[in-house]
C-alpha cells in the first residue's frame, strides 16, 4: 500500500507540475509554450498618433463684414483613451456678401490648439470588422491673423466649439507595438468665437426693438467642416 500510494502522489505531482503557468508580478502571465509576455491590448489600443486635412464651408464674421466663406483646415493630434490633444491650423476667407456694393476682402489665418472628447464610439479595441465609428465634441483656443486685401490686419484670440464623428477603417495590429493603422474621414460643425472691433457710431436699431443699441462685439463664425484623417 505504501508503494501504490507513493506513485500515486508522484503522478499527481507531475500532472500539476505540467499546468503551472510562470507569473511575473511586474508583467503578467508567461505562456510557457511560447515563452513570449502575453501584452494586454487595452493599454496600447488606446493611444495613437492622427493627422488631418479637410475643408471649411460656412460664414466669417469679423465685425460688421460677415460673409459666405471657403477654406482649409489642419491638424495633429495624439490620443490617450477618450482624451485627444490637438494642434490646428485654419485659413479661410473673410469679408462682406458678395451682393453689398462696398465689398471688403480679406484672409484669416489661425493657429490654435484643442481638447476633444470621444463620448461614443467603437474603436480598434471593440470591432473585429477593420470598421469602427466615434462620436466627440471639443473646445479650444487659438490665435486669429486678419488680413484685408485693400490694406490693414486684425490680430486677436477666439475660442472653438464643435461636434462631429469619424469613421475609421483599421488595418492589422502591429506584432511589436500592439497598435493598428487607421484611415477614414470625418465631418464636423465648428464655430470660432472672438470679440470684433469696437464701432463707432450712435446706438441704432436694426430691426424691430425696444431700445436702441450698439451692434454686438461678439463675432461667431460657423462652419461645416469635412475631410479625411489617418494615423496608428
Amino acid at each position: 500500500m505504501q508503494r501504490i500510494a507513493a506513485l500515486v502522489f508522484v503522478a499527481s505531482s507531475s500532472v500539476a507540475s505540467a499546468n503551472v503557468v510562470a507569473i511575473d508580478p511586474r508583467i503578467g502571465p508567461i505562456d510557457p509554450g511560447i515563452n513570449e509576455v502575453a501584452e494586454p491590448d487595452g493599454d496600447a489600443a488606446t493611444r495613437r498618433i492622427e493627422g488631418r486635412v479637410g475643408m471649411l464651408l460656412g460664414g466669417s464674421d469679423v465685425g460688421d463684414a460677415d460673409g459666405f466663406a471657403l477654406g482649409v483646415t489642419t491638424g495633429l493630434g495624439y490620443r490617450i483613451g477618450a482624451l485627444t490633444l490637438r494642434g490646428r491650423f485654419d485659413y479661410y476667407k473673410v469679408g462682406d456678401g458678395s451682393d453689398e456694393a462696398m465689398s471688403r476682402r480679406g484672409r484669416s489665418t489661425r493657429v490654435g490648439g484643442a481638447l476633444r472628447y470621444s463620448f461614443a464610439n467603437t474603436g480598434d479595441d471593440h470591432t473585429s470588422s477593420g470598421l469602427g465609428a466615434d462620436f466627440w465634441g471639443e473646445a479650444g483656443f487659438g490665435l486669429e491673423h486678419v488680413a484685408w486685401r485693400a490694406g490693414g490686419v486684425l490680430d486677436r484670440p477666439s475660442g472653438e466649439l464643435a461636434v462631429g464623428f469619424d469613421i475609421d477603417g483599421y488595418g492589422e495590429r502591429d506584432a511589436r507595438t500592439r497598435r493598428r493603422r487607421h484611415f477614414g474621414y470625418f465631418m464636423a460643425f465648428r464655430s470660432f468665437i472672438g470679440q470684433g472691433p469696437e464701432l463707432d457710431g450712435p446706438s441704432m436699431c436694426g430691426g424691430p426693438c425696444t431700445k436702441a443699441t450698439q451692434p454686438s462685439r461678439t463675432d461667431v463664425s460657423m462652419f461645416f467642416e469635412a475631410g479625411l484623417h489617418w494615423g496608428r
